[in-house]
């Protein structure tokens, strides 16, 4: 384990100022509060934010855990057991990172943010350690753009780092190159959605009448990095896709989705009129 924390020192302390950034600037660390938990809940209509949180926790962790993952695998002498160790590291981050709320008094510890970390953690390893996975499934955010919301909800009262929840949906991707069937076929560069959403139940929404909803989405998209890196017929950079930027390209397109890119059918359920 030492030989792999310090093969990522410079990703562990990119990661150690970027959630200080964000703990400072949009969760109120610092402020000097005594420490308080709350029962927050799961995906219910009565929560503060539908799930979103929750997901959006366990999301947090993946990626740190597989960037994690990766680097280790690229720099560390021994790389074996890479997708533990940074499954590890990750969940520690975000469980430092839920202990300081809890001296906010704005957000306070909540143990439902602990198991989604656990469970962000649990999908690094399962998506690093199961051979092919990883090429036949993403997990992404999507930042949405104004035109996918209603009118009027357009950014966050309290604007941040981190984009407000009223303009998040997450997205898993299966990738039609990640089976040897399709790698020499078009359907190489295709990929199959199922996302999730919940609107109406931030403060801005409120304020406007929105009501609460939760979508399912199913959907086909594009697959940005093998039209971009892929060994096809069509031409493309892939004889950088070894290189420092053109992983940080595809790790990029692994983790967020791209607006405009998918075409989506959403199921609403839960519907409920304030």
């Amino acid at each position: 384990m030492g030989d792999h924390l310090y093969s990522v020192r410079w990703e562990l302390a990119a990661v150690g100022a970027g959630l200080a950034a964000v703990g400072l600037r949009d969760w109120d660390w610092g402020n000097g509060s005594q420490f308080q938990t709350i029962e927050e809940g799961w995906f219910s209509k009565n929560t503060r934010h539908g799930g979103m949180d929750k997901i959006g926790h366990a999301f947090s962790t993946y990626v740190i855990a597989d960037i994690l993952t990766d680097r280790i695998r690229a720099n560390a002498s021994n790389p074996i057991g890479a997708p533990i160790t940074g499954a590890l590291v990750a969940f520690g981050i975000m469980g430092l990172g839920e202990t300081l709320d809890g001296f906010t008094g704005r957000h306070r510890f909540s143990r439902e943010d602990i198991i989604a970390n656990g469970v962000g953690a649990a999908f690094a390893v399962l998506r690093n350690s199961v051979p092919g996975l990883r090429e036949k499934l993403d997990w992404r955010l999507m930042y949405t753009p104004a035109s996918f919301e209603r009118p009027g909800v357009t950014a966050s009262e309290e604007s941040g780092i981190l984009p407000p929840y009223q303009r998040q949906r997450f997205i898993m991707a299966v990738k039609g190159s990640g089976f040897e069937t399709l790698k020499n076929t078009p359907l190489r560069y295709a990929e199959l959605h199922a996302g999730f959403d919940a609107r109406g139940f931030e403060q801005d929404e409120r304020r406007l009448g929105y009501p609460i909803e939760r979508t399912f989405y199913v959907g086909v998209g594009l697959n940005l990095n093998e039209v971009l890196f892929g060994a096809g017929s069509v031409p493309n950079f892939r004889r950088y896709k070894d290189t420092l930027p053109a992983w940080a390209v595809q790790k990029t397109f692994e983790y967020l989705q791209v607006p405009y890119t998918a075409a989506y059918h959403g199921h609403r359920f839960s519907t409920i009129r304030r």
